[in-house]
């Protein structure tokens, strides 16, 4: 389970502001570009997006659907009609809900990593990440970062467009080597989304 939870944690993670920069990596020409990254995601309020993911582990595994998120703190996840499975952010928890085994598992939001791009701002000195790797090649970025003294939690890498500063894909590599590929397309920023829609009510708890 834990593989599926991060993995889609790492769907949300298309312009995290990643804090501190190893210093191997540590240029004025790498800085610039976390600076670019950190300056178009931070100027979006909402962002409505369709994803497919992919899981190393899982044989001709696709997953696709709907990403809502809206600053700060809230998101879901829907995926296509047939999974069951949903995510949300939502009152300070990330949850976790899977129709099938009828089970709803709550986390701290700012324990994961999803709780960077939920903040209204973004900065790249928040001391709770790393920058372990920045790339340049031919028409995109590729930025890779895990939490600090939190390796466990993986390593996200991510394929953003030099020019629209979109991110196109990104992968998230776990400690057993899983890997999950996500892509999203028809993204589109700063559009309405009613609060409503991140509203969740656990289908399974017993009224009093």
């Amino acid at each position: 389970m834990k593989q599926i939870i991060w993995g889609a944690v790492a769907l949300l993670i298309p312009s995290v502001a990643m804090a501190d920069i190893h210093k191997s990596v540590d240029t004025p020409e790498n800085r610039a570009i976390l600076t670019k990254v950190e300056k178009a995601y931070n100027s979006m309020k909402t962002i409505k997006a369709k994803f497919a993911q992919f899981n190393s582990k899982v044989k001709d595994d696709l997953q696709t659907g709907d990403l809502y998120l809206s600053k700060p703190g809230k998101m879901r996840l829907v995926y296509e009609k047939g999974s069951p499975l949903e995510f949300y952010a939502t009152d300070g928890y990330f949850i976790y809900h899977d129709k099938d085994l009828e089970e709803v598992s709550f986390f701290d939001l700012a324990q994961t990593p999803v709780a960077l791009i939920l903040k209204d701002k973004l900065s790249f000195t928040d001391p709770d990440f790393v920058v372990s790797d920045v790339q340049d090649v031919l028409d995109e970025y590729f930025v890779s970062a895990h939490k600090k003294d939190a390796e466990e939690l993986g390593t996200l890498t991510l394929v953003i467009d030099k020019d629209t500063l979109e991110l196109k894909q990104w992968d998230v590599v776990d400690m057993q080597g899983v890997k999950s590929t996500v892509s999203l397309y028809d993204i589109m920023a700063n559009k309405p989304i009613k609060d409503s829609l991140f509203n969740f009510v656990n289908p399974y708890k017993e009224e009093k």
